[in-house]
This record gives structure tokens, C-alpha cells and sequence, in this order.
């Protein structure tokens, strides 16, 4: 897991721009129907995890691309990137607001929004787990 992550690590920059790229590009078609699953009791829209999902790996790459050699990131860049993060989704559900046959939804922001969340805590605990490691092996 520790190459993984420092190979990683080289090459997140690259994947973030393509990931923020890909957001903004799909946030840009119109007219997207809605996918949901239809059960006898309610209707499970999978936007919203899709969202959760799409946010969760932003947040992960912004973390890893802005992390030093111990996979360490000091309060200052941590709340820089939380915030930034935080305001492209709300940003991104806006510009949507422009775009044909789409809307801006609370629902999506606050998909984005715990879709960041969920991917701090993982994120931290990856970084945990691979400085341990890291240590082990020295």
C-alpha cells in the first residue's frame, strides 16, 4: 500500500486537473435525466450518490496532490483546501443553474458536501495508516 500511495501521490496532481475537468464537463451537458430506482415504496434518485461519489475522489486527489513527503498537510492547507472544496460544489451547482434542462438542487450540495466530509475522515485515515507503515518498514 505504501507504493501505491507514493506512486499516487506523484501523478494526483494530474488526476485532480482530470477529475475537476471531468466535473465541469459533465455538469455542463443538458438536459441529464434523472437515473432512479423505482421500489414500491419510494423513488431512490442515484444522483445523489453519484454526487457523494464524485466528491469523495475530488476531496481524496486535492488531499493527496497537496500532501507532503510524510503525507502530512498543516492546518493552514487543510482548511484551504476544505473551503475550496466546499465552495467549487456549491460553485458547480450554480453554473448548472445556466445550463438547459438543468437546475440547482440543495439536495446535490448537500450530496457534495458530505461526499467531502466522508472523504476528509477516509482521507486522514489512509494518510494515518500509510505514515505508520512508512515507519514500520524503516
Amino acid at each position: 500500500m505504501l507504493k501505491l500511495m507514493i506512486f499516487l501521490r506523484t501523478i494526483s496532481r494530474y488526476l485532480l486537473i482530470a477529475w475537476v475537468l471531468m466535473i465541469i464537463i459533465l455538469s455542463s451537458i443538458p438536459n441529464i435525466p434523472t437515473l432512479k430506482i423505482h421500489t414500491a415504496r419510494v423513488d431512490i434518485r442515484l444522483d445523489h450518490i453519484m454526487h457523494f461519489c464524485e466528491y469523495g475522489v475530488l476531496t481524496f486527489l486535492a488531499f493527496l496532490s497537496f500532501a507532503g513527503n510524510e503525507f502530512k498537510i498543516n492546518y493552514k492547507k487543510f482548511i484551504l483546501i476544505t473551503v475550496s472544496l466546499v465552495l467549487f460544489a456549491v460553485l458547480d451547482e450554480l453554473h448548472q443553474k445556466l445550463i438547459p434542462g438543468r437546475s440547482c438542487n440543495i439536495k446535490d450540495v448537500l450530496s457534495n458536501i458530505s461526499g467531502i466530509l466522508a472523504a476528509i475522515i477516509f482521507t486522514m485515515l489512509v494518510f494515518r495508516s500509510t505514515v505508520i507503515r512508512s515507519k514500520k518498514y524503516e
